[in-house]
């Protein structure tokens, strides 16, 4: 029954939930949940304790969550906060107050019903099969026991019975369906006047006691990062390669090599027959597989068809009713070993037994596809090039040495090593630790180099590091300046530029206002429109929520506002990616209920439920916590 309603609670409300309610617990170091006693205590739910050893791999586990949702945005500093391990704790004192209320009311799953979960556990699974020396090996290596992890599954899978059963209560009349489909297929004729931030910036006088008051606010508008000028070598087998002179008979030498070789790596049609066995089979299975597959090779060797004997014998289910036929692959489709030999093999030749990951495998080659290679005047230049490169990383790989010692045995010049290799010495101008330019002064390993303590202290030639882009470079620091925030007389422009613009906008915004405020008190907004030089009306224009013909802001704003028989304002103002607009509502029609078809009505009956059985179970927690004892010891924390 329990996996049941486990299977059937599926979709992103099941994950809302979980990730709202039930905090999962990591194999890695759950034993310090269940054993290891002794642990600070950061909250009590009734007689239940919450450790600070729950508290803090939660917390981790949360973190790792972000960061594998987030991946290159995620920041550390933003998410390591006291807020977010507040919140993590709050998820455990409710999760421990379903744990409290399931096992007064004696909610337990079987013991079946545990068996059967962690038998789908993935992780203890190889092949596709549950391995209990797999199970006892993972759970032995993080010093946990099968009673206490099953115990932890029992309780989750008793936490999961009780969220069902409170979701289940949930009901969606036809009714309530009828209104989301009126208000998702609404229409609205929406009328709209714009006023553009430029129209407004001629109007606006900005004397230097403005501008020196408008700074003083926005200074922080104006911090400039530290900084540093770098003097620097650069060796890149891409900046070499143009002038490295190719001749003609290399190149034609290349393309012979090529030719004579097309077919060595080229695509190849392949059957197999596979006699199935894990890597980590004992001795007895792995060599009854291999026998399995040598008594296929000689029936093929007698006269039998290949395809037949593949359908009896290969435990490969896809490609046994398919003669044994893997199709036409290349070589990285395939394990090594089985590439290696078939790469090897002429077509209708039979392989000796091959092992790989997945077991004993008999190989037949039956076509090779072998490419043809254009003609030579079409891959002169691609051909000259190729060589080109592989002579300038030659040379990089030579200069490196040099330049890496010449650097080192200078440490406050640069030009020693540039003269032996003949390079020049480049510099930068400032640059900051997050400049995102081409080149040594974007990249990141250069960047972070330059503005180690080391390199600020001592102002000596870095060592030898390896770009981003696979080059090399040397860099040096030659001046460095500090943060600080920009006097106005170095951003005056810019300053008065965002001046302007600000005064510009907030110019715009308040006609917009003014406008939308006149058609709330009953007049027309074309009318209104009208009366202002810089706003542009346009006539109203009928579309959907979703309708990309209206102007976002346009469409979002019209869409919050009251219809005209409403109670609440008809107008208000939206934001425009050129300036502002009086959104103005003249007319509502209802979305039509009949048009929408039954599977359509179902998946919409489905979502309310399942968001009502959401603030359903989210309003128990809310009840079981009221009635529960629940302290939280903040010096522990």
């Amino acid at each position: 029954m329990l996996l049941s309603i486990r299977d059937r609670t599926s979709g992103w409300i099941a994950y809302v939930i979980v990730g709202l309610l039930v905090i999962p617990f990591a194999l890695f170091g759950l034993y310090n949940y269940v054993g290891n006693g002794g642990p600070q205590v950061v909250a009590t739910v009734g007689d239940a304790e919450i450790t600070r050893t729950q508290l803090d791999q939660a917390y981790q586990q949360r973190q790792s969550e972000l960061r594998r949702m987030l991946g290159d945005q995620y920041d550390p500093a933003v998410f390591s906060t006291d807020n977010l391990r507040r919140q993590v704790l709050e998820q455990l004192i409710d999760r421990q107050a379903l744990i409290n209320y399931a096992r007064d009311k004696r909610l337990r799953a079987s013991d079946a019903d545990v068996s059967q979960a962690v038998r789908s556990q993935s992780m203890f699974q190889v092949d596709g099969s549950f391995s209990t020396e797999r199970y006892q090996s993972l759970l032995q290596q993080n010093n946990l026991t099968a009673e206490a992890y099953e115990s932890q599954i029992r309780r989750d899978l008793s936490i999961s019975l009780l969220q069902r059963a409170v979701q289940s209560t949930t009901f969606t009349p036809e009714q309530t369906v009828d209104r989301l489909i009126a208000l998702q297929a609404q229409q609205r004729r929406l009328s709209w006047a714009t006023l553009e931030t430029a129209d407004y910036r001629d109007t606006i006088e900005v004397t230097d006691a403005d501008l020196q008051e408008w700074y003083e606010a926005n200074r922080e508008r104006f911090r400039e990062p530290e900084q540093v000028q770098l003097r620097y070598l650069s060796l890149s087998a891409e900046a070499i390669a143009p002038s490295i002179e190719v001749s003609a008979s290399a190149v034609r030498e290349r393309y012979d090599e090529r030719a004579s070789g097309s077919g060595e790596d080229a695509a190849r049609t392949v059957r197999h027959i596979l006699a199935a066995v894990p890597e980590d089979a004992d001795e007895a299975a792995v060599s009854s597989a291999r026998q399995t597959v040598e008594a296929a090779r000689e029936r093929i060797r007698g006269g039998e068809s290949f395809a037949a004997v593949a359908e009896a014998v290969s435990d490969d289910s896809g490609s046994a009713a398919q003669g044994g036929s893997l199709g036409v692959i290349e070589q990285a489709d395939v394990a090594d070993a089985f590439a290696e030999a078939a790469w090897s093999l002429q077509p209708g030749e039979l392989s000796e037994p091959v092992r790989t990951p997945f077991g004993w495998h008999l190989i037949e080659v039956t076509d090779v596809q072998v490419a043809e290679l254009p003609p030579f005047e079409q891959m002169r230049d691609s051909i000259r090039e190729d060589i080109a490169m592989e002579r300038a990383e030659r040379r990089v790989t030579e200069q490196i040495n040099t330049v890496e010692t010449l650097a080192f045995e200078n440490p406050t010049t640069l030009e020693p090593a540039a003269d032996a290799v003949g390079i020049p010495v480049e510099s930068t101008e400032w640059i900051d630790a997050a400049a995102d330019g081409s080149g040594v002064a974007g990249d990141p390993a250069v960047l972070e180099t330059a503005f180690s303590d080391a390199m600020l202290d001592n102002r000596e030639n870095s060592d030898l590091i390896e770009r981003e882009d696979g080059g090399y470079a040397v860099v040096r620091v030659t001046d460095y300046r500090s943060a600080r925030v920009r006097p106005l007389d170095e951003v005056r422009e810019q300053a008065r530029t965002a001046y302007l613009d600000e005064k510009a906008a907030a110019a715009a915004r308040a006609d917009a206002q003014r406008i939308a405020d006149a058609v709330n008190a009953g007049d027309s907004l074309q009318s209104v429109a009208d009366g202002i030089e810089s706003a542009q009306y346009t006539a109203p224009t009928l579309g959907g929520r979703n309708d990309r013909s209206l102007p976002a802001g346009v469409r979002e704003r019209g869409f919050r506002l009251s219809g005209p028989a409403g109670s609440g304002d008809r107008a208000g103002v939206g934001r425009l990616a050129n300036g502002w607009a009086a959104v103005a509502v003249e007319a509502v029609e209802p979305g039509d209920p009949s048009e929408v078809g039954a599977e359509r009505r179902g998946q919409l009956r489905q979502t309310l439920s399942e968001l009502d059985g959401e603030a359903s179970v989210q309003a128990v927690v809310a009840a079981l916590r009221d009635r529960a004892d629940v302290e939280i010891r903040k010096s522990n924390l």
